[in-house]
């Protein structure tokens, strides 16, 4: 099964490729039928844009739980809101979910996440795939800051969106006021009819969503990555994470070349005119020094990103 990261940089990518195209693009004003058949597969893709956001914060958050569940520590040693999240808090979430199952599937379903529930009182714990992002139909801005702060970030959306300025995806606006944008505007484009979402805003909407992903993610698995090793500071220290906390380098294509940056350095750490062996390379610098790496195609939209 293709990891949330896969699917969503196949979508998203997809998504920026569509814009593109002449079927949503309008033309002179006398192409009537054109104009409003362009208008209504932009408002399409508006609500799907939005939802591979949403489907992501989810499946990431569900991948999480899997990867928090190999941990060698004791439930009781996770962080505070991340033990309440999983326990008793997970409640409103299979509620819902219920709600959204045929009769004969909830018994199986409720058996299954209660399990995994009790297993928090075991040596050998199995979270709920459902802790996060599931407990309605769509995910909110709280909902992704709350997930951040279960696992000792501080003031997620400000450190999300220093990272996202760093590593350029953004010039220092807040990923919040982004997402909420973009929630509006795919309320907007699903119930009213009128609706006309412009061809930039969907556009604009790639690398901001790529923005959100990326440093979502980052942060996410820089927490679990802290609760595999079994860090002292961060486990029983309570040591709070921040964009600081998050090393990086990434891969542009500049002045004709491959270059591969470390953090904020204006000096490419290594250069080539082969991409793939600069790639390899980069990946495994990132992977020994636990770094984040975001790569970048030719035209500066995002192709990929690990995170260590």
């Amino acid at each position: 099964m293709p990891s949330a990261k896969a699917d969503f940089v196949e979508r998203i990518r997809c998504l920026d490729a569509s814009i593109d195209t002449d079927s949503v693009q309008n033309k002179a004003l006398a192409e009537i039928q054109h104009n409003s058949i362009a208008r209504m597969l932009r408002n399409g893709l508006a609500v799907v844009s939005f939802a591979s956001l949403e489907d992501f914060i989810k499946k990431r958050s569900s991948e999480a739980m899997a990867e928090v569940s190999k941990c060698t520590i004791s439930f009781s040693e996770l962080p505070e809101k991340l033990q309440r999240a999983a326990t008793y808090e997970v409640l409103s979430a299979l509620n819902y979910q219920l709600s959204l199952l045929d009769k004969e599937d909830k018994p199986a379903y409720i058996q299954e996440h209660a399990l995994r529930i009790s297993s928090t009182a075991t040596p050998n714990f199995e979270l709920s795939s459902h802790t996060f992002a599931h407990a309605q139909a769509n995910v909110s801005g709280t909902a992704i800051a709350d997930v951040l702060k279960c696992f000792n970030v501080e003031d997620p959306w400000r450190q999300m969106s220093k990272i996202a300025s760093d590593l350029g995806l953004t010039s220092g606006l807040s990923l919040a006021e982004i997402f909420r944008s973009a929630a509006i505007r795919r309320h907007r484009a699903a119930h009213v009819a009128g609706a006309d979402t412009p061809p930039t805003d969907i556009k604009q909407f790639v690398r901001e969503a790529f923005s959100i992903a990326i440093t979502f993610d980052a942060l996410l698995s820089k927490a679990i990555q802290k609760l595999l090793e079994n860090d002292d500071d961060y486990i029983r220290k309570g040591l709070k994470l921040s964009a600081d906390s998050v090393n990086f380098r990434t891969i542009k294509f500049i002045d004709n070349k491959w270059k591969e940056y470390k953090g904020n350095s204006a000096r490419a750490f290594r250069t080539s005119n082969d991409y793939q062996e600069l790639s390899r390379e980069a990946r495994r610098r990132a992977l020994t020094s636990k770094e984040l790496i975001v790569e970048f195609d030719q035209a500066g939209l995002v192709t990929w990103w690990e995170c260590q």
